[in-house]
């Protein structure tokens, strides 16, 4: 019975993934240039090589899922 609830909450966990909801919101507020305005945000106003994007939603989503 316990294992049984442990694994609803991480399968409950896995619905959530916070990078997937921030990128889909940042896609909506930005018409769809999300990307774009990351990188120019980041690599030419803040000199930055990249601007990390992909590594940020993977890192978010391990926050909310546990899923490898």
């Amino acid at each position: 019975m316990i294992k049984e609830d442990s694994q609803k909450k991480i399968k409950w966990g896995c619905k959530l993934r916070l990078g997937d909801k921030l990128e889909w919101l940042i896609d909506k507020v930005t018409f769809g240039n999300g990307a774009w305005w990351s990188y120019v945000v980041a690599v030419r106003w803040l000199g930055f090589q990249s601007c990390g994007c992909e590594q940020r939603k993977k890192w978010l989503n391990k926050l909310t899922c546990n899923e490898k």
